[in-house]
């Protein structure tokens, strides 16, 4: 028996340093080799000698432990000799593990002992668990020995085996040191199925070069972010107030909410990376979909990454675990068990209150950047960006109020476009852009393909004017809201609104899209009839939505024919009265509220109540064209592409006919169809027929004569 330890270990290597970390975790597997062979030898031939011969060939050489034991002789009459060989074994591995630390080697092995801080039995449970990842043929072994031991037969064997008992009745508090050793185990490498976390299992036998990254935990290296051009103090804040915590043994919980790409999670990164230790990412709502078992299982293994790589660790969305408090306080806790921080990533509307009960608790909430944070980070992906134009930063922040996830999308998005149509221009930057935004307008509003421009618009110079004011106001935001300090001073109102006011046909839509078109920014014409609504609160609830989701959307509102929403005030009578000034009240408020363009439309100004108009910021009236208006619409109605002939008289149209510019329009697209089915250029006959059909839908009738030296065309 004395022979046992020097027919596993090299007695002349003892105190050498390995030389490799591979020899490290061989020593102990021979440590477990041979306590295997040793029991396995104890065991009751009765039936089974040819099991056993054969499972002894498979845990080691016969010819390198003949005459090392004799077989057969029972565990207590071997007891003390196996456990001095044993005891010699973890000798030897200790002096050369000792000898290699000094050298400054790193030992996967015996790291993870330090952190876990295992004891030598834990030590040895885990060594055994490892043993078939090592290789497969100990696992045979090991489930043959395990037979009939039911629950916690793991912990069972490693008992049995470090002690070298053949079961309870030979050690004292069997029972509590198997209890104890499986509860220390089942925190620090086993899986919930049994067996060892693979991860931990790939830590050791890789030497730890490797780390997680796969399902629903990954994890974020120092070193891959550095400075940040938004966030940077509160994350520098952060890791300071971490560093000089000292609570060491309570967990410390910082709570970041916002919406959904506002940054929680890089700021979380970076004050890891400011402290120099890894973030370990567990992705809570990814992981709901697992059932419970492997929910908790892949937790476990990104708690025990957080431990082995000494980190901290990151739980994104937890408010999807808030339906079932019970399960989203176990992840939290089973969280701070393995992390002395832990960040806690919430939306802006989860309600927290319960989940930091009785825990130390930050809570931070994070903003969508404000403009000059907007502008640096624009600034930061422009100049990565091919571009057809200049293009300005605080052009995209007075624009878009997105997030850092929504800009660095739109760069992302962009350099895709870039690679197939070559530099880009404001516009296609534009649509980039409002390809990362999510929104629900779809339901109460449709989109309007804004294309007009301004020299398509007839208006007055005054009306004009109005007009680019509105627009520079939106341009300007950053100068005037930011450097002169005027967002101190205001604390809503900040957006644009505009009320157009004037008959049918006389441009009011027409304007609102070429303002949409010269801001680059996109349209949605609200349908209200969708909107209002007979029960009292449905309409204020519907305009709501529609105010939250454009503030998602960053779109110009349309509001065409307001007439019902936004007339006079009346006397309260009944509920019903009541209701529309609140409806009417609440669409004044929500427009103040939004940061964004609101455009409404009405064809009768004197029904609007004038105590509305002090909080509308442009009051526009479109009046009906006058002759000189009229010609310049007809002469501006046709693409320049549209075949004309020469005898059309735009002086004899302007003057002979008293119409909208919106029925201005509709001749001439049905001019066009008329022309296009002759197949001859677009000429007076073709738009005289035309005019009359348009008089007809009005329900005005008009003589062959009174349309004078053209009437003949009407033949």
């Amino acid at each position: 028996m004395s022979t046992l330890y020097k027919r596993f270990f090299d007695t002349r290597l003892l105190g050498a340093p390995y030389d490799r970390p591979d020899d490290h975790v061989l020593d102990m597997v021979r440590r477990c080799e041979m306590v295997l062979y040793a029991y396995l030898s104890c065991l009751d031939p009765s039936g089974r000698t040819e099991k056993i011969g054969q499972l002894l060939r498979t845990v080691t050489q016969p010819d390198r432990v003949r005459g090392a034991f004799t077989p057969n002789a029972a565990p207590s009459e071997v007891r003390a000799n196996v456990l001095a060989s044993l005891d010699k074994a973890q000798f030897h591995i200790d002096a050369r593990t000792e000898a290699s630390a000094r050298r400054g080697d790193f030992l996967a092995l015996q790291y993870v002992r330090e952190v876990l801080r295992l004891t030598d039995a834990e030590l040895f449970f885990l060594t055994l668990e490892l043993l078939p990842a090592y290789d497969a043929r100990f696992g045979p072994v090991l489930d043959f020995l395990r037979a009939g031991t039911g629950r916690g037969a793991g912990a069972d064997l490693a008992l049995r085996l470090f002690h070298f008992v053949d079961g309870p009745g030979g050690l004292a508090g069997y029972h509590r040191l198997r209890s104890r050793l499986n509860e220390k185990a089942s925190f620090a490498f086993l899986s919930p199925g049994g067996g060892i976390d693979m991860r931990v299992a790939d830590f050791i036998l890789q030497n730890g070069e490797s780390t997680l990254d796969r399902g629903v935990a990954r994890v974020f290296l120092p070193g891959g972010l550095g400075k940040l051009p938004v966030r940077e103090e509160l994350s520098q804040q952060l890791a300071d107030a971490i560093a000089a915590d000292g609570a060491e043994r309570e967990t410390l919980y910082v709570c970041l909410k916002g919406p959904q790409g506002v940054g929680r999670e890089t700021c979380a990164c970076r004050a890891a990376e400011l402290l120099d230790v890894p973030a370990v990412i567990f992705d809570c709502r990814t992981a709901s979909g697992a059932v419970r078992e492997e929910f908790f299982a892949a937790l476990y293994t990104a708690g025990r990454e957080t431990l082995l790589t000494q980190g901290v660790m990151i739980l994104r969305r937890v408010d999807a675990l808030f339906d079932e408090p019970e399960t989203a306080a176990g992840v939290l806790d089973v969280a701070g068990r393995f992390s002395g921080v832990v960040f806690v990533l919430l939306d802006t509307d989860a309600v927290s209150v319960e989940a930091a009960g009785g825990r130390r608790w930050i809570e931070l909430t994070l903003d969508v950047p404000h403009r000059g944070e907007s502008i640096a980070l624009w600034e930061r992906e422009l100049t990565r960006l091919p571009l057809r134009e200049p293009i300005e930063a605080s052009e995209l922040a007075n624009k878009f109020s997105f997030t850092p996830a929504q800009i660095a999308g739109t760069a992302r998005t962009a350099a895709g476009m870039a690679l197939l149509a070559g530099p880009l221009d404001r516009r296609e930057l534009a649509d980039a852009a409002y390809s990362q935004v999510s929104h629900k307008l779809g339901e109460h509003a449709t989109l309007i393909y804004a294309r007009h421009t301004w020299d398509q618009l007839v208006l007055g110079e005054t009306e004009k004017e109005m007009l680019r004011n509105a627009c520079d106001q939106v341009r300007y935001k950053h100068v005037v809201y930011d450097r002169w300090g005027f967002d101190r001073r205001l604390a809503y109102g900040k957006g644009v609104s505009m009320l157009f006011a004037g008959p049918p046909g006389t441009g009011k839509t027409m304007a609102a899209q070429v303002v949409a078109n010269d801001l680059g920014i996109e349209m949605y014409k609200v349908d209200l009839s969708q909107v209002v609504s007979k029960y009292i609160g449905e309409t204020e609830k519907n305009l709501n939505e529609v105010f939250n989701e454009a503030k998602k959307s960053n779109v110009i509102l349309f509001f065409d024919e307001t007439d019902a929403i936004l007339g006079k005030r009346t006397e309260v009578k009944d509920s019903h009265d009541k209701n529309a000034n609140l409806e009417t009240s609440y669409l004044l408020q929500k427009m103040e509220e939004y940061d964004g363009i609101t455009v409404m439309t009405t064809n009768y100004k004197e029904n609007i109540d004038s105590a509305f108009f002090r909080r509308i910021s442009y009051v526009i009236h479109f009046a009906f064209p006058d002759a000189a208006a009229r010609k310049s619409i007809w002469q501006g109605i046709f693409p320049r592409e549209t075949p004309l002939a020469g005898d059309i008289d735009f002086d004899y149209l302007a003057g002979q006919f008293e119409i909208s510019g919106g029925s201005i329009k509709n001749i001439a697209v049905a001019a066009a169809f008329m022309a296009a089915r002759d197949g001859q250029p677009v000429s007076m006959r073709h738009i005289v027929r035309a005019v009359r059909y348009e008089m007809a839908k009005q329900g005005k009738v008009i003589r062959r004569e009174d349309y004078g030296e053209y009437s003949y065309l009407l033949k």
